[in-house]
């Protein structure tokens, strides 16, 4: 005999009112609905299959198809053996920047795609972190632009692979983990983009400087002056 989830009735009451499921694809998505509802915590067990088939009035058979889409899709993790189960996988927001890198590598996305794309969203991601970076957050800046302003005017991959760095560090100290999540994403497009500047002999010294500005501004807590900064950043190195 089936033990019953940690869930019980209120797993039957997140099905209320009742809808009859009838292909897989309805059981997906009522099963979707719920575990995005917020009513289910992460990590928690499901109904055993058979207590599921009874409340959605399916197979089990219609129910384990189901449930393998929802573990492909990452809603899930089935694990086997006597306190196995189906156990709520909430969504990684990884899994989005992944997603979004493949689409950068196998689709046809251009560089004006990319630099339109990251106007406004490497300016806001500038003034959030000003905004939002904890103390210790921005003690950490503070020792890359210690580097930045010790480096030789002339050392153009370092001072490239730091403003890269910072590019991708600022979605952190945003605190948001979409702005993680797709900053990921695109930072494989973003350094392919970097890696074909040929710089000039003014270049190294141009890019030190206004990464110095940038993170001036951020570690200031200058939201406006960060945003501003960044703005005058993409302009100047705009494919």
């Amino acid at each position: 005999m089936s033990t019953p989830s940690s869930l019980g009735a209120d797993f039957e009451s997140l099905l209320s009112p009742a809808v009859r499921t009838t292909s897989v694809d309805d059981v997906v998505a009522k099963l979707r609905e719920i575990l995005l509802s917020g009513g289910v915590a992460a990590g928690e067990k499901l109904p055993s299959e058979r207590e599921l088939a009874r409340l959605l009035q399916v197979s089990r058979t219609t129910l384990r198809e189901a449930l393998r889409k929802l573990e492909a899709h990452g809603l899930i993790t089935v694990r086997l053996g006597g306190s196995g189960g189906a156990f709520f996988s909430p969504p990684d927001p990884g899994l989005m920047g992944s997603a979004l890198a493949m689409l950068l590598s196998f689709e046809s996305v251009s560089e004006e795609d990319l630099t339109d794309y990251r106007i406004d969203f490497e300016r806001e991601n500038a003034e959030l972190a000003a905004r939002r970076a904890t103390d210790e957050e921005l003690a950490g800046l503070q020792k890359i632009l210690e580097e930045v302003r010790n480096l030789k005017g002339s050392d153009w991959t370092r001072v490239r692979e730091i403003d890269l760095a910072v590019h991708e560090l600022l979605p952190t100290l945003s605190h948001n983990a979409v702005r993680v999540a797709i900053s990921a994403g695109i930072h494989d497009a973003l350094a392919r983009s970097f890696a074909q500047v040929e710089p000039s002999a003014s270049s190294p010294d141009l890019l030190r400087d206004e990464v110095i500005d940038l993170l001036t501004k951020v570690i200031a807590r200058d939201g406006d002056g960060a945003r501003a900064a960044m703005a005058e950043h993409l302009r100047r190195w705009r494919s």
